[in-house]
């Protein structure tokens, strides 16, 4: 067993024994880089959906003597959900514990992201690119290189939501929604940039650096076309 699924079990048994604290308790779900970067998260940030709240820090000290700090966000059902949160937290939440229904609930709180938040997510891809250019541990190099190409696969996503004015984040549907010809181009983004160079691993080794520039001016003339489009179509 990894250290990192290791840590995942320990967070499972802190939630049964959240359960005997609250038992109005009704999930527990993880997300932030925890999730889609285990071996580089610096903390762990959980959401509590219960019926009813209990003193803040029984949800706290549950998780205290973990190896990592844990933030923890507790809400009842009918409270609302950040935007940002709720995006987070419905595209790539881990469900600890509960039956995820906080996962549809979140649904209802995101909101459509602009051209503005995707040009920031090519930001957030280039800090990970500096951040694998200087490591110097070549699996922590590699983890940074792959969110790197996995944040400029997101610029190219959340430009389609916003030229198509949706949340819906679903790349199949957003891909067939597009008209021609960047229905063809975010199908490469998905291919190479999130599943190829990403998920897999399978970036040009022998020159990440050249291969990022080239797909960042490609998905920075996505963003700037689509933008362009959409001020312009009646």
């Amino acid at each position: 067993m990894t250290a990192t699924q290791k840590r995942q079990e320990r967070l499972r048994q802190r939630c049964q024994r959240l359960k005997e604290a609250d038992q109005d308790l009704i999930d527990v779900i993880q997300f932030g880089s925890s999730v889609y970067a285990p071996d580089l998260a610096r903390d762990i940030d959980l959401l509590v959906t219960t019926h009813s709240k209990k003193d803040e820090e029984i949800y706290w000290d549950i998780f205290l003597d973990l190896d990592i700090g844990v933030d923890v966000l507790v809400r009842t059902p009918e409270q609302a959900m950040g935007g940002d949160i709720a995006a987070s937290v419905r595209l790539m939440g881990n469900v600890l514990f509960g039956t995820g229904d906080t996962l549809k609930a979140a649904e209802a709180y995101m909101t459509v992201p602009t051209f503005d938040r995707a040009r920031k997510s090519l930001q957030t891809a280039d800090t990970n690119l500096a951040s694998a250019q200087q490591m110097k541990d070549p699996i922590l190099q590699d983890e940074y290189y792959r969110i790197a190409f996995d944040r400029l696969f997101d610029a190219s996503r959340y430009a389609a939501m916003a030229y198509l004015n949706t949340d819906n984040s679903r790349w199949g549907q957003l891909r067939h929604a597009l008209p021609t010809p960047f229905n063809d181009q975010f199908r490469g983004f998905i291919n190479t940039l999130h599943i190829q160079f990403s998920y897999d691993g399978n970036y040009p080794q022998q020159a990440p650096d050249a291969a990022f520039t080239q797909a960042r001016q490609e998905v920075e003339q996505f963003i700037s076309s689509l933008e362009k489009l959409q001020t312009t179509t009646p």
